[in-house]
C-alpha cells in the first residue's frame, strides 16, 4: 500500500493501531487535527473503531471528512457492498483520485453495555440482536488461524444450543415482502414473541462473505431489517443460501426497510455491530443519512 501511494506522490501519515479502541482514538484525533481523508487499513473491527472515530454522539464530526477502506487483516465484508477489492496494493489504487461513492448512512446504537452502564456505537455495515451476535461472541474465542471460516464454524456451534429469545420489537418502517417496492411510507409496526436472529442492515456482507442483505443500499436512509423466527432447522437451511443472497424471500423471515428498531424484552439479549460484540438490549438502532464520504 505504501508503495502504491509513494509512487503516486501522495503524502500521508499512518498510525499502527495497538489496543482495542486505538483506531477510534486515531480517527478522532485526525479529523480534530483538520484531516478530511481517514483510511482504516484492516478488517471489519478496524472499519469499526475508524467510523466511531469520526463520529460524535449526534452526527459526523466534520461532514466532509472522507472514509475511505484497504481491507487487510482476518477479512472486511464491509468493502464488498462497494465492489472494492481484498487485496491491498489494488485497494490502495482506489485512494487516488477524487472518486467518491457518495455519502453513505451510519447506523448508531444505543444499548446496555458489556459493563452494565448505557452505551453508544456507531455501525458502517451490519448489526445484530440474538443467534448473530451470540455466532460472532463466540468467534472472537476460536483460533484466528480459521480466517474467515471461523463464522461458519460458530454458527454451527451456536445454532445447536441456542434457544430463541422472547421480546417486543418496534419498527419505523414498512413491511417489503422480499423486494423493495414503491411505497416509501413509513409507520410504527410492532412484532411480539420469539425470534432466533434481528438483522439491522446498512451494508449487503457479513460473516465471511454471507450476502444477507442482498438489496441493502448504505446511502438510502433506511435499513434493511430480517427478523427470523423459524425452528433451528430452518436456520441452518437459511445460513447455507446466505453466501448467495437466496435466502430471502423466506416465510420465517419477516423483512422491513426501517429508518429505526427498538427491541426490549425480560431477558437481556447480545447485540453486535460490525463484527464486535457491544452489549445487550434494551436497545435502540437508527441511523443518521448521508453521514461520511465514501471513497472508492
Amino acid at each position: 500500500m505504501r508503495a502504491t501511494l509513494d509512487d503516486a506522490g501522495v503524502g500521508y501519515d499512518v498510525t499502527v493501531t495497538e489496543r482495542p479502541g486505538h483506531g477510534t482514538e486515531a480517527a478522532r484525533k485526525a479529523v480534530e487535527d483538520g484531516c478530511t481523508f481517514v483510511v482504516a487499513v484492516g478488517g471489519d473491527g478496524t472499519v469499526h473503531e475508524v467510523v466511531n472515530g469520526l463520529m460524535n454522539d449526534d452526527g459526523p464530526r466534520n461532514p466532509a471528512t472522507v472514509l475511505g477502506v484497504v481491507a487487510a487483516g482476518s477479512g472486511c465484508d464491509f468493502v464488498k457492498t462497494f465492489g472494492l477489492p481484498q487485496e491491498p496494493a489494488e485497494a490502495a489504487a482506489h485512494l487516488l483520485g477524487d472518486t467518491l461513492w457518495g455519502k453513505i448512512d451510519v447506523g448508531r446504537i444505543r444499548c446496555t453495555g458489556v459493563d452494565g452502564a448505557p452505551h453508544t456505537r456507531w455501525f458502517a455495515n451490519i448489526a445484530e440482536a440474538g443467534i448473530g451476535a451470540e455466532v460472532v461472541d463466540a468467534a472472537s474465542r476460536m483460533p484466528k488461524w480459521l480466517g474467515s471460516g471461523v463464522y461458519r464454524v460458530a454458527a454451527l456451534k451456536t445454532i445447536a444450543r441456542f434457544k430463541p429469545k422472547a421480546a417486543s420489537i418496534g419498527i419505523h418502517g414498512r413491511e417489503t415482502r422480499g423486494k423493495h417496492g414503491e411505497d416509501e411510507t413509513l409507520t410504527d409496526l410492532s412484532r411480539d414473541g420469539t425470534f432466533s436472529m434481528l438483522v439491522v442492515a446498512n451494508g449487503q456482507f457479513f460473516g465471511g462473505g454471507m450476502r444477507v442483505a442482498p438489496r441493502a443500499v448504505p446511502g438510502d436512509g433506511l435499513f434493511d431489517v430480517q427478523v427470523s423466527h423459524g425452528p433451528k432447522g430452518e436456520a441452518v437451511k437459511a445460513m447455507q443460501k446466505m453466501f448467495k443472497g437466496e435466502h430471502i424471500p423466506n416465510p420465517n423471515i419477516k423483512e422491513y426497510l426501517a429508518s429505526s428498531v427498538t427491541v426490549t424484552g425480560e431477558q437481556p439479549i447480545l447485540i453486535e455491530a460490525d463484527g464486535e460484540v457491544v452489549g445487550t438490549t434494551p436497545a435502540t438502532f437508527d441511523l443518521v443519512a448521508d453521514a461520511i464520504p465514501m471513497k472508492v
